[in-house]
């Protein structure tokens, strides 16, 4: 139906004529409406007004609607006629089609019958062959080859080809060549015709089987761009060659149809080409920069993309050329902005591109143009193979900007301010790269202006201003080096230039002008001197001296910009210098500067460079410099003999006299720089105008630095005095110091040094340093000996030296406080002559050491019965004391007893630093030297060296006994004594005895074994925050032991030192001073005693006697029964002392103090921890000495605890290490206060433990625990510990008539005897830790049945420690209760309770618990060898393990944590194997759990589980010693 409907036509008229007849119908049933209603509403209800109007309002827009409708179907049918004649297009279309498809279908079938229909193709040549020759040579070598044979042999190709080239030549020969064809040749029968730039033609006869015509075998046009020639298509390129093939086959000239018909297809590449680069030009790189336009008979295509089809063909194929014109091409450039929108009033150049007449492209330029390369007029044209019309432009505007440098170089050249020799003003050609053209021309940098000619005027010596002109606004532009010029004034002369508002002559002058000044102001900034254009300062400069507007100051860098230099030029290009000395505002020269506030110039003075002298050797250099180039300005600098002297450095300068007169010169080195600089402008180079300003400058500076240290001379009150009457200006001034050593620096000669530099110097005449230049030569003869050398001189000080004569003092500038330097460091050489002097005369340096000791001995003989005291330490200052180097600053010395040098001492005064330092080697031994630098300061040498002799040979000891010791092995003293009962006998001596520590001997050997110490040393068990020093005062030191104990060392003279503990002040230790060190006095006298071996007999007796129990009110009744063992230290059996009360003696309210005499003196140590070996009898003592420790021992009572005693520096190294393990005992005991009301008062109750009472004079104190009590006492270097059993003392009292069993548990006498001997051997043991205090205190808060569970395991592990008489054990395996408290790094399934309490034993009274660690050590022989880095390489590897023992009626171990030495995991270093290892103990923890009760084995339940965990700890030893076996060999 749409399809129907779109097919079905109507006429117009017959829709107007129904429009119209439905309009018309409509109205009129509207009117018969109205009078309907008008008539029916006379008896019922008439219709308003307004029904009616809106009735008659909808016919109105109906018919709008419907008018419009056919207004606009009437427009449409306007256009009826284009419509038909599409329909008729498409419709003859539609019957085309029919008819090619008609036609295709006809051809198919045709091709069928074609196939039936063919008949068979002879092959003729083959036949005859056959006939001829009775052979054939092309018999096919197969059935499928059978064919014809259109090639030729290889033998028959040759002479085929040459008959063909002959045919063609003789062709040639008939035929008219035009002359444009630039090559005709001939090869293999094919002539190739070519036009160089155009076309090139490959022709051969044989057109259409006609051997007289010719047939184009191939074409190709030359005409291209850069990118290549143009390609024609495959059909364009058939159509036009068949083409020309039949006009050539009619033409009577054949070759000029095929030169005319190609050659104008060429010229119209060749424009279009041209008019397309031109618009990509236009629109590119060159917009706004040129314009173009076509030259043609009509304007109309002026700016359009060029001819589209240039060559077209007509209906019946032939070349239509009827009407054909090429268009030219018109470029201009240079445009002028002011004319850019009017083309009629252009001025601008242009280059005009066209095809003449004889059909051949001519460039033509608006005006006269020079070629830059040949001077002559310039011709443009283009290469036809590489078509580029932006190189065209290019030559173009390099023609016309030559042309326009060339008028201004004529110009230029008529100025003799400009040009005054033929190199001034020079047209110059430079190279530059396609690249450099190709970047924006509108830059400011000269090179990206696309220039490679510039117009040079000289500035100055080899420095050229540029003038060059920008290819795209024709501007011309100024360029020169950085250094010539600033980029301001160039661009400031460009714009003028370029507005016309001053001539190219003028610029040049004023910008030669400004060049020099610039040059002034770098030559003065190259020298320190600040720079001030005419626009930056506001100095109020008479107007007098000024000759225009171009115009430099130079600020001289002083104190303050007081001075300044004032530059110009005069009319002629002559410098003209002033010197100008200004005053600020308010005289505030501290703030002077140019460009601040308006200052006027109170004094001037002209420097004038006529006056100025300059010899014929520096001219003639200067003349080289300019025939050779330019020279660098250093290197001119060293051509000028004045400032030779100021720039060479390093050594002494010898002082020339400067001549009384001028006349005194050589004839003829009188010219002056004025005289160079008004001979002309080619041999002025810039080294020249540096060497003026500098020669200024010189003349400034003297009279300046002159000023300026005079100044300050006369601000600090230093008198001087100046030479005068010379014909030269003086510079040397004479000052006096007061503080000259012994008037011998009379002469100190200040020299200003060479004018034009900055350095000056100060010398000093003084033989003193003439015999440190004789050292420093290697002369024996100086004074010093032949040890001494000549020390370093730090850096600071390199500015002074010494020469033959004496000391010079070098500065390269004039400071604010020069003078104050140098009178500091004159200060400091005073002071260090002074004490070298001093040294030198107390140490008494011999020059030969044969003749001074031939005067010493002669010496001796002479006055050895009246030697004073003087001579008698001058003697032990010149035995002990050596200068080992002297230097200006510094003097090197040592102190040692013969050719043994102990210390090294370094005195030297420091820049900036008032007195002197004092460095020691080794810097350990003096814990400051602020006594020392005190002594030197205020020139006390005596006093300085008698402070190090009396105070070196102390600290020496001090130092020795805080580090390790040395100590004969135990198996050689064993070897050369006998033993009984653990006290070795020395051979020979039955007297003397030396008492062993078993424990320390032990561990000393334990610890060598262990990789821990060399053998014969004992390590020290001070920890390094044990043991500071610090010096009170010279001969005073202070032994300050964990801030708690001090004790002081003062040195006298005798060989002794006064010991005695720090008095505090009146506030008591916590403000200062020493805790009380009871007994002190007496314990340093005994190991004194003991150290020298002069005690008599009855002494050492003497001093075991005393009560040993205390029968006052507050001691037990005399039937307590004492039970003594042996001390555990003297070889026996460890101790415990049991009271054992009588039956009906009554109760004692308290325990009586155990003081130090509880037990006999003889059980105890009474040296070091290690075998005490005695001084040798041979050591010489003085006799007030012995008589003075006989005194000593007179009163050994009790002290107050601040006794004090003597002690020879031969006892004294071991006298200091014994009374160090002294503090720290004392110190120990001080913890057990406070620790036990921490732990007591935290886990038991009121009545269960408590500190009983506290004797700080013995010291001792007493403390129970449930039934037990027990006594803490210091004796000597050991804490001594015993337990009293009250429960047992209460039941022996309270005897009853039948005896009743005692149920309650108690320990036994071998467990309490346990007890004291773990006290003393792992508790109260170096080094000294207050956590095993606290841990042994939390064991004894344990249950009875808990405490025996702990001894148990004491016991098996004090079973592994025995050494059993080989020391390799010490690396067997073993375990130990772990006591110290540490920061631990266990895993994440343990949290460790956060008790204040420093045990690392925690007692769960609640839970009825304990948690404690037990640490292995592992076996040596199982470890793998793994390398260990860092401190605790030489330690044992040691596992730590934390458990939990619940006791009571279901008593278990529970395992809390693991953790391994060496990073956590011991020497498993693989996660996996630490892991596995660790489930292997905790199921040998469980394991022991489950075992049979610990009555029924023996053991305890603790023990059982230590030996559990050892053994697997050895079996994964085992497992992870043979993996890495087997993972080794298998890696092998």
């Amino acid at each position: 139906m749409a399809g129907e409907l779109g097919q079905q036509t109507v006429e117009l008229g017959t829709v107007v004529r129904q429009a119209a007849e439905e309009s018309y119908l409509a109205l009129r049933d509207l009117v018969e409406k109205s009078r309907a209603a008008d008539t029916e509403g006379e008896g019922g209800q008439q219709r308003s007004d307004t029904e009616k109007k809106i009735e008659l309002l909808k016919f109105i827009d109906r018919t709008r609607q419907r008018m419009l409708r056919l207004h606009v179907l009437a427009k449409w049918c306007q256009q009826v006629p284009l419509v038909l004649y599409c329909q008729q297009l498409a419709s003859t279309l539609s019957s085309h089609e029919t008819c090619f498809t008609q036609t295709g279908d006809s051809l198919f079938f045709m091709h069928e019958g074609l196939q039936q229909a063919r008949a068979p193709i002879f092959d003729v040549p083959s036949a005859i062959e056959v006939i001829h020759t009775g052979s054939y040579r092309r018999v096919p070598k197969c059935v499928e080859e059978i064919g014809t044979q259109n090639t030729l042999f290889q033998d028959e190709r040759k002479p085929t080809l040459k008959k063909l080239s002959t045919l063609v030549r003789a062709k040639l020969l008939e035929t008219m060549v035009p002359k444009e064809i630039s090559e005709v040749s001939v090869t293999d029968g094919i002539a190739n015709v070519q036009v160089d730039g155009e076309f090139k033609v490959l022709l051969t006869l044989g057109y259409r089987g006609h051997f007289s015509l010719w047939r184009i075998l191939h074409m190709e046009l030359l005409v291209g761009e850069k990118t290549g020639p143009i390609k024609l298509e495959e059909t364009r390129r058939y159509v036009l060659g068949d083409d020309i093939e039949r006009r050539m086959a009619v033409a009577d000239n054949p070759f000029t149809v095929l030169y005319s018909i190609l050659h104008e297809l060429c010229i119209s590449f060749v424009m279009d080409t041209v008019i397309r680069q031109t618009n990509v030009l236009r629109q590119g790189r060159w917009k706004e920069a040129i314009k173009s336009e076509l030259i043609s008979d009509s304007h109309t295509s002026a700016g359009q993309g060029g001819n589209n089809a240039l060559v077209q063909l007509g209906q019946d194929g032939e070349l239509d050329l009827s009407g054909f014109r090429i268009p030219g091409l018109k470029v201009n450039y240079w445009l002028d902005e002011r004319n850019s929108g009017s083309a009629e009033s252009d001025s601008s150049p242009f280059i005009k591109v066209e095809a003449l007449q004889d059909m051949q492209i001519k460039c033509q330029h608006s005006s006269f143009v020079l070629d830059p390369l040949t001077d002559k007029e310039a011709d443009l044209s283009l290469d036809l193979s590489c078509i580029d019309v932006e190189a065209l432009i290019f030559k173009a505007i390099a023609c016309n900007r030559h042309t326009r440098l060339l008028e201004i170089q004529r110009e230029l050249k008529k100025n003799i301010q400009i040009s005054r020799s033929p190199t001034d003003v020079v047209l110059k050609r430079e190279e530059v790269h396609m690249n450099i053209m190709q970047k924006r021309m509108d830059r400011r940098d000269f090179e990206n202006c696309c220039t490679n000619e510039v117009l040079q005027v000289r500035a100055y010596g080899q420095s050229y201003i540029h003038l060059g002109i920008n290819i795209r606004s024709a501007g011309f532009l100024l360029q020169s080096p950085k250094n010539i010029l600033p980029p301001s004034a160039i661009l400031e002369s460009e714009e003028a230039l370029n507005k016309g508002s001053i001539t190219p002559p003028e610029v040049f002058v004023s910008l030669k002008t400004r060049s020099i000044l610039h040059l002034f102001a770098a030559t003065g900034r190259f020298l320190g001197l600040k720079v001030y254009s005419q626009y930056q300062i506001t100095l109020k400069i008479p107007k007098s001296i000024l000759y225009g507007s171009d115009f430099m100051v130079m600020g001289i860098p002083w104190r303050a910009n007081v001075y300044y230099l004032l530059m110009q030029l005069d009319n002629s290009l002559m410098p003209v210098f002033y010197l100008l000395e200004v005053h600020a505002d308010g005289e505030d020269r501290s703030n002077a500067d140019a460009t601040s506030d308006a200052k006027e110039a109170v004094r001037f003075n002209r420097i004038d460079i006529g006056q100025m002298q300059i010899g014929l050797e520096y001219l003639s250099t200067l003349r080289s410099e300019v025939a050779f180039g330019k020279r660098p300005l250093s290197e001119f600098l060293l051509n000028i003999p004045s400032l030779q002297p100021a720039i060479i450095s390093g050594g002494p300068s010898k002082r020339r006299k400067l001549p009384e007169d001028a006349s005194s010169m050589q004839p003829g080195t009188t010219l002056t720089y004025g005289t160079i600089l008004a001979k002309g402008n080619w041999c002025i180079t810039e080294n020249i105008y540096a060497s003026v300003l500098l020669q200024v400058i010189k003349h400034c500076l003297l009279g300046i630095k002159y000023a300026q240290l005079t100044t300050q001379m006369n601000s600090l009150n230093i008198p001087y005095v100046e030479e005068v009457g010379l014909a030269t200006p003086s510079s040397n001034l004479w000052l006096r110091l007061p503080f000259a050593p012994d008037g011998s620096w009379k002469h100190i000669c200040l020299r200003l040094g060479k004018a034009g530099s900055m350095s000056w110097d100060v010398r000093i005449n003084d033989p003193y340093y003439g015999a440190l230049w004789k050292l420093h030569g290697g002369s024996t003869t100086a004074g010093w000996g032949s040890r001494v050398r000549i020390a370093n001189t730090s850096e600071m000080d390199s500015h002074i030296y010494f020469d033959d004569d004496g000391v010079i003092l070098t500065y390269n500038s004039v400071e604010v406080d020069s003078i104050q330097r140098l009178v500091s460091e004159l200060q400091r050489l005073s002071n260090a002559r002074v004490f070298a002097c001093g040294m030198r005369r107390l140490v008494h340096v011999k020059v030969d050491e044969k003749l001074g000791q031939n005067q010493l001995a002669t010496k001796m003989k002479l006055h050895s019965p009246k030697k004073c005291f003087r001579d008698r330490l001058s003697d032990q200052m010149t035995k002990t004391f050596r200068i080992d180097a002297v230097g200006l600053m510094n003097l090197w010395f040592s102190y040692g007893a013969n050719a043994m040098r102990v210390v090294h001492f370094v005195v030297e005064w420091e820049a900036g630093r008032v007195g002197c330092t004092i460095r020691v080697s080794p810097d350990h031994l003096w814990p400051h030297t602020k006594f020392l630098e005190d002594f030197v300061n205020c020139n006390e040498v005596a006093s300085l060296l008698d402070c190090i002799r009396l105070t070196s040979g102390p600290l020496l000891a001090l130092g020795g006994a805080i580090r390790p010791a040395k100590m004969p092995a135990v198996p050689a003293v064993c070897s050369s004594a006998q033993k009984q009962n653990g006290v070795l006998l020395a051979s020979g001596s039955s007297s003397t005895t030396v008492h062993t520590n078993s424990h320390d001997a032990q561990t000393s050997s334990m610890l060598s074994a262990a990789g821990r110490t060399v053998p014969g040393l004992v390590p020290s068990s001070l920890m390094p925050f044990d043991v500071s020093v610090v010096l009170r005062g010279p001969y005073w030191i202070r032994i300050i032991y964990r801030n708690k104990f001090s004790v002081d060392m003062r040195c006298f003279a005798g060989d002794q030192v006064w010991l005695q503990p720090a008095t505090p002040p009146k506030g008591g230790p916590s403000i200062g001073g020493s805790l009380p060190c009871p007994q002190f006095r007496p314990f340093i006298m005994e190991h004194v005693a003991q150290g020298l071996n002069t005690l008599e007999p009855s002494f050492l007796n003497a001093r075991h006697t005393g009560p040993h129990l205390n029968a006052s009110a507050n001691t037990l009744s005399g039937s307590q029964q004492v039970v003594t063992t042996p001390n555990p230290l003297s070889g026996g059996a460890p101790g415990v002392v049991k009271l054992t009360p009588s039956v009906g003696s009554p109760v004692a309210p308290s325990v009586s103090r155990a003081g130090n005499a509880m037990l006999p003196s003889s059980g105890f140590p009474s040296g070091t921890a290690g075998a005490s070996a005695h001084l040798s009898s041979c050591t010489n003592l003085p006799v007030h000495m012995k008589g003075e420790l006989n005194t000593a021992f007179i009163g050994l009572g009790d002290d107050g605890g601040y006794g004090g005693g003597w002690v020879p520096h031969a006892a004294l190294k071991k006298v200091l290490r014994s009374i160090l393990k002294y503090l720290g005992v004392l110190w120990l005991f001080a913890q057990f206060p406070d620790l036990l009301k921490d732990i007591l008062g935290s886990v038991l109750k009121d009545n269960e433990g408590a500190l009983l009472n506290l004797d700080q004079e013995q010291p001792a104190l007493r403390f129970f625990v449930g039934g037990y009590v027990f006594a803490v006492s210091v004796h000597r270097v050991q804490l001594l510990l015993q337990v009293l059993n009250v429960k047992r003392f209460h039941h022996q009292q309270q005897q009853q008539q039948a005896p009743q069993s005692s149920t309650q548990e108690e320990l036994t006498p071998s467990e309490i005897h346990e007890i004291c001997d773990y006290f003393s051997r792992c508790v109260a043991c170096e080094p000294y830790d207050a956590s095993r205090i606290a841990s042994f205190i939390m064991l004894l808060t344990l249950p009875i049945p808990v405490i025996q569970e702990f001894l148990k395991l004491i016991a098996w592990n004090k079973s592994l420690s025995q050494p059993h008489g080989d020391i390799a054990t010490a690396q067997k395996a073993r375990a130990e209760l772990c006591l110290e408290k540490h920061s631990r790094s266990f895993s994440g399934d343990y949290t460790e309770t956060s008790l204040p309490s420093k045990s690392n034993i925690q007692h769960d009274r609640a839970n009825n618990s304990v948690d404690f660690t037990v640490t292995f050590m592992l076996d040596h022989n199982l470890t793998p060898h793994m390398s260990s880095s860092g401190g605790a390489g030489w330690l044992p590897y040691c596992v730590s393990l934390r458990l939990r023992y619940t006791f009571g009626d279901n008593s278990h171990v529970a395992y809390l944590a693991m953790d391994g030495s060496h990073g956590g995991r011991a020497c498993w270093s693989q996660h996996e194997d630490w892991e596995r290892c660790k489930q292997s103990v905790v199921k040998a923890v469980k394991a022991v759990n489950g075992s049979p009760a610990t009555g029924e084995t023996g053991q305890g339940r603790l023990q059982m589980v230590a030996q559990m965990t050892q053994k697997q700890l050895q079996l994964s030893l085992l497992h992870l010693r043979d993996g890495s076996l087997s993972a080794g060999s298998t890696r092998s």
